[in-house]
């Protein structure tokens, strides 16, 4: 593992500002926009199952049913409000939102080298799929590192529970520092929209009790209690010179290990934990994954877990250590505060 701590919040400079708002916002906003039109009008269209799926319970909810109607829609309530601006939307704008947000969240949470993770085969198989698991996930790891605390972190919260295959440690990690910081507008708000739209739609506790009988990549659902605790052990060894400051990147890659239903785009909480290991090792990474994909990903339904676990440990190895930043303060300040104390 790289010993490197980064910080995911830039320095603030109040006089790089327009309108009140920063020039970095500005940059970050422009990209999403130039890249959206350009991947929508460029932008082919292949496998839409998943599309159909979800559109076609969505268009059922925009008309005052419920969305359970159908039986491979498994989203919690919420998720239907989310989606419902892009119900009507052709597949090429939901494809061209999840460049736009890798692109744009990338370069905002992370550097230019991020780009690279693009070539990754996890996020071509998100494309293959158009299945709107990033629109979630990205979307709410974007706004959780960028808005920490208050209501950008209690939407996240919606966004991520989404998809909790992948994010369920995360949460739970952000969910304690959250309790213990005393964040009662992320609490409130996700509580009350989550219990709000479950009042509306009840059928979706009876939608989760069914059992799900899909293939999944987990490695705990295929291989065993042993294996996942051996993958888990060599993902904290990897780890381990961190001494385990940084739980949420920990959460994003401990959870493929024992999540029940995993695809191959189901790896990009992986993939997002690269943001900042730079060219060297990020153009690494995608050659590994790519070798890893060619020989376990090529039979369907046969070795993709073992590909799958190589690209967690490779993430494990290569990302980067991600720490708060911690306000520098100086011997005169910690002086003052220290009379402060004894007076």
């Amino acid at each position: 593992m790289i010993n490197e701590r980064l910080g995911d919040v830039r320095p603030h400079n109040e006089a790089d500002h327009i309108l009140g708002i920063s020039v970095r916002t500005w940059f970050i906003a422009a990209l999403f926009i130039v890249v959206f039109f350009a991947v929508r009008i460029a932008i082919p269209t292949w496998n839409t199952t998943d599309y159909d799926n979800y559109t076609g319970a969505l268009r059922t909810f925009l008309n005052g049913g419920s969305p359970y109607q159908f039986d491979y829609y498994y989203l919690p309530p919420w998720a239907a409000f989310i989606l419902a601006p892009i119900a009507q939307q052709p597949l090429a704008t939901w494809l061209a939102l999840y460049v736009a947000i890798f692109v744009a969240a990338m370069i905002d949470l992370g550097e230019l080298s991020a780009l690279l993770l693009i070539l990754t085969p996890t996020f071509f198989a998100l494309i293959f799929s158009s299945n709107p698991e990033w629109l979630f996930v990205g979307t709410g790891l974007w706004l959780i590192y960028r808005l920490p605390r208050g209501w950008g972190r209690g939407l996240a919260w919606l966004l991520l529970t989404c998809k909790p295959q992948t994010t369920v440690l995360f949460l739970l990690f952000d969910g304690i520092d959250a309790l213990r910081q005393r964040d009662w507008k992320a609490i409130g708000l996700a509580a009350f929209v989550s219990i709000g739209t479950t009042a509306l739609y009840p059928d979706f506790l009876f939608r989760l009790s069914r059992p799900v009988l899909l293939w999944s990549m987990g490695l705990y659902v295929n291989y065993g209690l042993v294996a996942a605790i051996a993958a888990t052990i060599g993902i904290l060894l990897l780890r381990r010179r961190s001494r385990l400051p940084d739980l949420k990147t920990l959460g994003l890659l401990l959870m493929p290990i024992w999540a029940p239903d995993l695809v191959e785009y189901s790896y990009l909480g992986v993939v997002f934990t690269m943001r900042k290991a730079g060219w060297i090792r990020n153009s690494f990474y995608i050659i590994g994954c790519l070798v890893l994909a060619y020989r376990f990903w090529r039979d369907f339904h046969i070795a993709e877990p073992i590909g799958a676990l190589g690209m967690v440990l490779l993430a494990a190895l290569l990302a980067p250590i991600y720490l708060k930043r911690v306000r520098h303060i100086t011997g005169d300040q910690l002086h003052v505060r220290k009379r402060a104390k004894t007076t």
